[in-house]
């Protein structure tokens, strides 16, 4: 994630120097347009993935904690039956 990031900015800072090889030099604020332009359009990519990722390990993660919850329930309801 932060590679995907970090290459962006490479990239984008890659088209600046050789955008500034020639006689037309940007501007500080056409520069900055640039590296963020690259950097949100980096951002939009890792946050794509990490969705995915996290619905990918949505139905996982919510039947250990329901499996988790009802082994609890059962311990209790256990402890309670040994208790009366």
């Amino acid at each position: 994630m932060k590679k995907t990031v970090l290459g962006i900015l490479a990239g984008a800072a890659l088209t600046l120097s050789m955008a500034s090889c020639g006689e037309k030099l940007l501007t500080d604020a056409q520069v900055q347009a640039k590296i963020e332009e690259g950097f949100n359009a980096g951002k939009a990519a890792v946050e794509t993935e990490m969705d995915a990722k996290c619905e990918a390990d949505f139905e996982t993660r919510v039947t250990a904690e329901v499996d988790r919850m009802k082994a609890e329930a059962l311990a209790a309801a256990e402890a309670e039956a040994k208790a009366k």
